[in-house]
């Protein structure tokens, strides 16, 4: 592999130039996520456009779906639009789109301070206004529908991105892949893609050259249509940045978590990939884009994003951060505020979050129950951590770790009141007089108790600390460890079994694995599971090295599920019920409903009220031929799929649309049916489909939905 050197504004970075990589994703996704990316940790989101200038939506919604919302016929937007712009189109707000106190050179020095090593600006949102001077832009709408010609009449990117390079953070952009309106995409797709959104893109990389470029929207079409990978292969193979650029998943309805280089998890903390990369966004409050609506308190504290930041550093990930400027493009104070207190807390604590890497125990926990679930636009973390519901679980310690240092910090959101700490099952070998306070430097008092390393603290300093927000104990020397070997699991298309293939942590290390309660077996080859199961693989001890995790995996869709006696005289379509809360989950679906009926398919057309509320729907599901079939829900919020009472798709959760799937063998016949909804505010989507293995994916319909009128 021949090295090469670049020099980029002074600086030198040495890369290894990357294989030829093929345009489909068992290909691209051998590139490796940029080592700088892996390093950075922690990331700046922008959304910015022409929906600055409402600058609304009801609590729990996202303000720049603003347009969305008014044509899709929300109330709250449209009287809100009625009272403030009259008769004035969306498209006639870009005119007040004026960003005349936007200062690049100001909101770059904010970043700096703030810790955040890139930045990902909405270079376009679904309107499809554009932030730099785009001729594809005008071009299809028929107007000046970017920055330059009208609004701010300058290259908001272009100024942000050279504003940005004159600090050490990186300039990435975001760029949505479709339109909502845009009168192309709506009656000829195809051509949509090949003149306006590929010349865009291309546009984008070659005149900018980003960092990063973050693609969404990805859930209207597949990555066939998108000719997602086709771009990749360019991007990776031809492009100017194609040593550096960071991309994502989302790339096609139905790729996001399965494919790509990044996973994107949003507003979801309870996610985790501990086999792939992945970084998290959020708002500081509900909305990415800037909404008058929200108030201080529906705002994370500070204090709540930095634990946001430490735990997703502490599983692997990293942590991208919204703001919203405004339509003068100032950024609101609060959120100003938010960023210079993570910068503070970083610039005495960032050696435990820059460069580092997952260890073998990402946390540890409280006695008490694990079961607490996210609720969107929570202060999540604080409940987490230092304000735990009664009888719940406490992430009581983070850790992260630097290999090659041989460095692991454990991080505490809370100080102690008797200032000891014991960190839980770190061994016998652990360095006791290499144990310091981050802050100080300060060696501090270390014994073994078993396993368990019991730590004195000092008495709590308020001049030490520059936040009170968490606190960094690092241990110097502690070993090397073996990492988790991972898997790649096919299914079989005869359903016989699954073939299961093992990776070792590191060439030559050996793996031993186990399938349920059998022995332990040293990995050799490939190896087919039949039936469902779970497998558990570590790498074998080794001189030198202290033990290593294990990684686990459930093997499901295995085992046939015999056609059941359905009742007789079944009728087309499914049973449903009806729910509303305040606070919705799925907990509330157990409660007495408000309604119930008859619908042919699952759908969301019986709602009385905008969101929060639930749906069950019930029956029977016929299908022709034994075989596998692989059964998806897209959801906002959460849904969970159960066929003969055994879950085979749980996208439980609060997040936005989100498809995941399972499979499950059907013998020929009836089998009942259940699927579950709620929809917890910020808008909501149902859709169930599946697949027979060997065919097409397709959406499900009212000629396999059964019903009994006897209610059975």
């Amino acid at each position: 592999m021949k090295k090469l050197c670049l020099l980029v504004c002074g600086c030198t970075f040495l890369f290894a130039h990357a294989q030829n990589y093929q345009p489909d994703w068992s290909s691209l996704n051998t590139r490796p996520v940029p080592n700088w990316f892996r390093d950075a940790k922690f990331g700046i989101f922008i959304h910015w456009g022409v929906y600055a200038v409402p600058g609304y939506t009801t609590k729990g919604g996202y303000a720049e779906w603003y347009q969305q919302g008014l044509e899709s016929g929300d109330s709250a937007r449209k009287e809100y639009h009625r009272k403030r712009f009259g008769n004035l189109t969306y498209y006639q707000l870009a005119d007040q789109f004026k960003a005349e106190l936007y200062n690049p050179d100001e909101w770059a020095r904010l970043f700096e301070k703030s810790g955040a090593k890139y930045i990902v600006l909405t270079s376009k949102h679904h309107d499809g206004y554009a932030l730099w001077p785009s001729n594809e832009a005008s071009r299809s709408w028929g107007q000046g529908w970017n920055s330059l010609v009208t609004g701010p009449r300058r290259d908001l990117l272009g100024d942000l991105f050279r504003a940005v390079r004159k600090t050490k953070v990186r300039a990435g952009m975001y760029y949505s892949l479709y339109e909502w309106f845009n009168p192309i995409w709506k009656t000829d797709p195809a051509k949509y893609v090949n003149t306006h959104m590929w010349p865009q893109m291309k546009e984008l990389i070659n005149n900018y050259q980003p960092d990063v470029f973050w693609t969404d929207g990805d859930w209207d079409a597949t990555d066939e249509t998108w000719k997602s990978k086709e771009f990749l292969a360019w991007l990776y193979n031809e492009s100017p940045v194609k040593d550096k650029v960071v991309t994502y998943d989302r790339w096609g309805s139905g790729i996001r978590f399965k494919q790509g280089a990044v996973f994107t998890p949003e507003y979801q903390p309870d996610l985790d990939f501990d086999q792939h990369y992945w970084e998290e966004s959020r708002g500081m409050g509900y909305s990415y884009g800037y909404n008058r609506e929200e108030d201080a308190w529906d705002y994370n504290s500070s204090q709540s994003l930095i634990f946001h930041l430490i735990d997703k550093v502490s599983r692997g990930g990293n942590f991208l951060l919204d703001i919203g400027p405004d339509e003068h493009g100032k950024i609101p104070p609060i959120m100003q505020e938010r960023l210079l207190d993570i910068g503070k807390w970083l610039s005495v604590n960032g050696e435990a979050i820059y460069g580092t890497e997952r260890w073998k125990h990402t946390c540890q926990w409280s006695d008490g129950k694990r079961d607490y679930k996210a609720k969107k636009g929570e202060d999540f973390m604080l409940k987490l951590t230092v304000d735990p519901s009664p009888g719940y679980a406490r992430k009581e310690v983070f850790y992260t770790y630097k290999s090659g240092q041989q460095q692991l910090y454990a991080i505490l959101p809370r100080y102690p009141s008797d200032g000891k700490v014991v960190l839980k099952n770190l061994g016998p070998t652990v360095p006791l007089k290499q144990i310091t306070l981050l802050a100080t430097g300060a060696q501090l008092s270390a014994t073994l108790m078993g396993d368990d390393v019991v730590i004195q603290l000092p008495p709590f300093d308020p001049n030490v600390f520059s936040t009170s927000s968490a606190y960094v104990i690092k241990i110097n020397g502690y070993g090397d460890y073996r990492k988790k070997p991972t898997f790649d699991v096919s299914y079989q298309p005869d359903l016989s079994g699954a073939l299961v293939t093992l990776q070792p942590p590191a060439p030559g290390v050996a793996i031993g694995y186990q399938i349920g309660s059998q022995p332990v077996v040293t990995y050799v080859q490939p190896f087919t599971v039949k039936g469902d199961g779970k497998i558990k693989a570590f790498a074998l001890s080794e001189a030198g090295k202290l033990p290593g995790d294990t990684a686990e995996l459930n093997i499901t869709g295995l085992t046939m599920f015999k056609a059941m006696k359905a009742p007789a005289n079944l009728q087309a379509g499914l049973r449903y019920q009806y729910f509303e809360a305040n606070e919705m989950d799925m907990s509330v679906l157990q409660a007495a409903p408000k309604a119930s009926g008859i619908v042919p398919v699952p759908s969301l057309s019986m709602k009385a009220r905008k969101d929060k509320f639930g749906l069950v729907f019930e029956g029977w599901i016929k299908v022709d031929k034994t075989n596998g079939y692989e059964f998806f829900t897209t959801s906002d919020d959460g849904s969970i799929l159960f066929i003969d009472g055994k879950e085979v798709v749980n996208n439980d959760g609060n997040h936005g649309a989100e498809e995941r799937s399972g499979r499950c063998i059907l013998e020929k016949g009836y089998h009942s049916f259940r699927l579950q909804y709620f929809d917890s505010g910020g808008g909501n989507e149902l859709k169930v489909s599946y697949r027979p293995f060997g065919e097409n994916k397709r959406l499900i319909d009212a000629a396999v939905l059964f019903y009994s009128p006897a209610g059975k």
